[in-house]
């Protein structure tokens, strides 16, 4: 009985240390109330007559800085496979909170065109991105948390309408990949109302749809995170 009860052991150490693999259930959370405040500034490349926070044609350079914290509970039924983060196995049938706080970083080439009459523009932009992501799992009387750095490719395409001088609706879908371990897939979907402060400074308020996945590379269960609510970037515009 004392051998087996070692063999037992040995093999979930084995087990959370990478060596097997173990069947486990996806961290899931979904919040749909949460705030999303964010800072941009760009520097248009591209000469123009244009103050630089009017949408203009050619080419320019993006910065982006964008977080999230939300979090949402999840019920693991019985029979079902155990939750697995830093190493704390939380096991079935319970209740699970899970928060998460997310942090977003991008570089960016963008590159717009406005067709006919200059009323209806095409953007599209690729470059570098990083995600930070601090995940923690907490039920009664155990907690568990993670800290996850990635850094991947990232880009996407938009649609901007000119509705009046100084005023625009601005569309974006974005995605951003990792092979390491973390946040590996991560995509938005977000629409602006732009309005321009002044010669260098606009202001965006809208609504963004983030999901942010990880998939299991070193003992720890799947994730997927889903978030989204209002919106609210100011953005600073340059030229050369």
């Amino acid at each position: 009985m004392k051998c087996s009860h070692l063999l037992v052991g040995a093999l979930t150490a084995l087990s959370l240390g990478g060596c097997l693999s173990l069947d486990t259930t996806r961290i899931d959370a979904e919040d749909n109330r949460v705030f999303l405040p964010s800072v941009r500034g760009s520097v248009n490349l591209t000469q123009s007559k244009e103050s630089p926070s009017q949408p203009q044609n050619g080419h320019a350079l993006e910065f982006e800085a964008f977080k999230a914290r939300g979090s949402d509970s999840q019920s693991l039924a019985a029979g079902q496979s155990p939750v697995i983060l830093d190493r704390t196995i939380f096991s079935a049938p319970q209740e699970l909170r899970n928060d998460f706080d997310f942090h977003f970083v991008d570089i960016s080439w963008r590159w717009r065109k406005f067709f006919g009459g200059r009323s209806l523009g095409l953007e599209t932009f690729a470059g570098l991105g990083h995600a930070w992501l601090d995940l923690t799992v907490s039920s009664t009387g155990q907690q568990a948390s993670r800290h996850f750095s990635t850094l991947g490719p990232q880009g996407g395409v938009g649609l901007l309408w000119r509705l009046h001088p100084g005023t625009t609706l601005q569309g974006r879908i974005a995605g951003f990949v990792s092979a390491a371990d973390g946040v590996n897939r991560a995509t938005r979907a977000e629409v602006f109302l732009v309005k321009a402060l002044g010669e260098n400074v606009t202001a965006r308020a809208g609504y963004a749809s983030w999901v942010a996945e990880g998939h299991a590379l070193s003992g720890i269960s799947d994730f997927r995170l889903r978030f989204s609510g209002p919106a609210l970037e100011l953005q600073f515009d340059f030229s050369p």
